[in-house]
């Protein structure tokens, strides 16, 4: 999971009030030092100058820390009665997402100083998160660090860009996404750059480069089925050609992800980019072990961006992009069009594991050939989500589900070279089927729906999940 860095702000009594401040301090500190310690290692904890706020200069100093440590939210602690407007005056001032936390020790009256910032904020149109009571509550603890986490992605999220390598991909208008509406909503740019960029680089790299690559997939890989038409040496050679091409597109253009059109001037063209879709959003490659870099199919945008959230969100997990090819109350079919990180073979942070799990076979479109990433993925707890939009509007839909093993159809050519995932779901498939705005669905391993309904809510826009309650 990704771990916050957070501003500790805790306000005790000004100096108008030095005997009060005298008397209560102690507890102060003792409930300060249990909220750390009951935060533990899920949140980073960023120490102020300020340790005590009392004053406004107290307050101002600290703000300014906070911009400078490029911290992800702030944490206002009310460890006992103080001042509400002093937290007001600096909630005013804080530029981060705000959590407003208490205690319920009986001494200490924290909970009306909760009450009493709370209004104050609340007057004033302060947006934050009021966390009702101690966190020795599991509730309370689970939903602090949901949000906290939440802002850490929207935080991050902030300033990225996403490189559309191509247009609009088999006339699939889900995949487009407006650049307005991502900068005013994530802040994200977006980078238009022509897919011809990767054949012209690809053609640049050197034979050396590419025989490291053949002889790693070669050693790893569970299998190679070259068919000496659609699927040869050759094709492999410009796959991974394109797969180094793009790399070097990321570097130069500075881009923190990535989609990529493929169908169907190129995949018809130069070669099927599946190779390139499935080790860009991998942990490792031929080299070592490496950043994923989330790389959308179809370039689609929407599609990449929920990818880069989930990513975030888990701490940096690999995510995926599938089609929603069957959906049942308890189960959906999901397959790649041929792509996926080969990490989700055997969930395993060791290449050799997961690749030999995976073959690379002829693909079933494409008529200039290439291979595709064949597996099913084994069982796992996964998060289901998708941004979609009605309107000028963004909505997100998530479900839960369980990857389990289930053999392929051999009568399905369609499905046959391809990736699939089998999660187990408890769903409202009438529900799905009449609401979900896509014909595509990411996932992730583990459970992310509190901390995607908070990212949500942070960002303004409407979360859905179709879990049967």
């Amino acid at each position: 999971m990704i771990k916050p860095r957070v501003a500790l702000f805790t306000f005790l009594e000004g100096h108008q009030r030095e005997g009060v401040y005298q008397a209560r301090r102690p507890m102060a500190q003792r409930e300060t030092e249990r909220l750390v310690a009951q935060l533990g290692a899920d949140v980073e904890i960023v120490r102020m100058p300020r340790e005590e706020i009392r004053s406004k200069s107290d307050i101002a100093v600290n703000v300014h820390a906070a911009v400078s440590a490029r911290v992800d939210a702030v944490l206002i602690n009310t460890p006992i009665f103080m001042s509400p407007a002093m937290v007001a005056h600096a909630a005013r001032q804080i530029t981060q997402p705000i959590a407003l936390v208490c205690n319920e020790s009986p001494d200490t009256f924290a909970q009306l100083a909760l009450l009493a910032c709370a209004g104050a904020l609340d007057q004033i149109g302060i947006r934050y998160r009021r966390i009702p009571g101690d966190l020795s509550d599991a509730e309370n603890r689970a939903e602090l660090i949901a949000y906290l986490r939440a802002t850490a992605a929207a935080t991050r999220l902030k300033g990225m860009t996403f490189g559309a390598l191509g247009g609009r991909s088999l006339g699939i208008s889900t995949g487009t996404a407006d650049l307005v509406m991502w900068e005013r909503v994530f802040g994200v740019d977006i980078e238009h750059i022509d897919q011809f960029e990767i054949i012209r680089r690809a053609d640049k790299i050197t034979a050396g480069q590419v025989e490291l690559y053949v002889q790693w997939l070669t050693a790893n890989l569970g299998a190679l089925d070259y068919n000496n038409t659609s699927f040869t040496p050759a094709n492999l050679d410009r796959q991974i050609r394109s797969y180094l091409a793009t790399k070097s597109i990321l570097r130069d253009y500075e881009l923190d992800f990535v989609g990529i059109k493929c169908q169907s001037e190129v995949s018809n063209g130069y070669v099927l980019q599946c190779l390139n879709v499935a080790l860009l959003n991998d942990p490792y490659d031929a080299e070592g072990m490496k950043e994923p870099m989330v790389c959308s199919c179809e370039a689609d945008h929407d599609g990449a961006l929920t990818m880069q959230i989930l990513k975030l969100l888990s701490g940096g997990e690999p995510t995926n992009l599938n089609d929603i090819t069957f959906v049942s109350e308890n189960s959906m079919t999901l397959a790649n069009c041929g792509a996926m990180a080969t990490y989700f073979a055997a969930w395993s942070r060791d290449p050799a594991e997961n690749l030999k799990r995976v073959r690379m076979v002829p693909h079933v479109f494409g008529d200039a050939g290439g291979g595709a990433t064949q597996f099913v993925v084994p069982p796992a707890p996964l998060t289901l989500a998708r941004l979609c939009r009605q309107g000028d509007r963004y909505w997100m839909g998530t479900a839960r589900g369980e990857a389990e093993m289930r053999a392929r159809d051999p009568n399905n050519r369609g499905l046959l070279p391809r990736p699939l995932i089998f999660p187990r779901l408890a769903l409202d498939k009438r529900r799905f089927l009449r609401d979900f705005g896509s014909n595509h669905i990411h996932s992730v391993r583990g459970d992310l729906t509190r901390e995607l309904a908070e990212f949500c809510q942070l960002t303004g826009i409407e979360y859905a999940n179709f879990d049967v309650a």
